[in-house]
């Protein structure tokens, strides 16, 4: 134990050393957090002062008088918020089965001979590969090379998110799945069973209410991600904000944040509470 605290505080201890390197590196400075200037601090101060009076109309005179309220227009902006992380996850997630079924290694026959554990191999790490690339790229870079490649569409923001979530999920996937504990699968084999009889039976119904629960994690991650990409020109929540600030009409940027303050809390809770009920129905089944 007293080893293991020491190798513990030499980690962290050098954790802060690279911290400290970058920092120099980077020419980090407190001061950087500073506004250089009184204009500047003036137009922080009206930021945040506006976060106490939203707006309850536009503060754009200009706008037609036939126009949608801010409020219906901030909910219009929510639901499409909403339809681009329904469809990317709609994406995401049976890619991230495929894959995290074919990044883990708990469906292998066991035993199983060299040339069949050469082919198991290679789809392991093709697999691992490939859920590795997806998700090295940020959902914002994938954005501008498909609104590049395909012009600003919805299908191109789906895709966009749909590819960095599909390879988190099945990192994630794999990684309950192979965690699971193998009794009934074991049960299963010694009575005759094939090898993904026993994975689809025994292991995988074990891991399910896990995998649903981290999907609802990362299905509020999508939100937040696809409101982000309104800010690359795609129409979200996000670009309603973009377009307020652009213009400096501040009590409109924190209406559409609340708003998405809003549907984040309420998707966070429907979440737990789909959670719970997951984990209690997985607990009475154990017993």
């Amino acid at each position: 134990m007293k080893g293991a605290h020491g190798r513990i505080r030499w980690v962290v201890f050098c954790g802060f050393l690279v911290f400290l390197a970058c920092a120099w590196a980077l020419d980090l400075k407190p001061g950087g957090l500073i506004p250089p200037d009184a204009e500047h601090w003036s137009r922080t101060g009206e930021f945040f002062k506006a976060a106490l009076n939203p707006a309850f109309d536009y503060q754009d005179e200009n706008v037609p008088d036939d126009a949608d309220s801010i409020w219906l227009k901030g909910f219009k902006g929510l639901l499409l918020t909403l339809k681009f992380a329904f469809g990317a996850m709609s994406i995401a997630i049976p890619a991230a089965l495929v894959m995290g079924f074919l990044g883990s290694s708990a469906w292998w026959p066991e035993p199983c001979g060299r040339g069949t554990q050469t082919v198991l191999s290679a789809v392991y790490f093709v697999s691992r590969f490939v859920m590795s690339f997806v998700r090295s790229i940020h959902e914002l870079i994938w954005a501008l090379l498909f609104l590049s490649a395909m012009g600003v569409s919805p299908l191109a923001g789906m895709v966009a998110l749909a590819l960095p979530f599909s390879g988190t999920l099945g990192k994630v996937f794999s990684e309950l799945i192979d965690e699971e504990a193998r009794e009934a699968g074991l049960a299963l084999k010694a009575i005759g069973h094939r090898p993904i009889q026993t994975f689809l039976v025994g292991i995988f119904p074990g891991a399910l209410p896990n995998l649903i629960t981290y999907s609802f994690y990362r299905f509020e991650c999508a939100l937040r991600s696809s409101a982000v990409l309104g800010f690359v020109g795609i129409e979200t929540i996000g670009l309603y904000i973009e377009l307020s600030h652009e213009e400096f009409y501040y009590r409109e940027v924190w209406t559409y944040l609340y708003l998405l303050l809003g549907l984040i809390v309420v998707v966070d809770r429907w979440g737990a509470a789909i959670r719970k009920r997951l984990h209690s129905s997985a607990e009475a089944w154990k017993v």
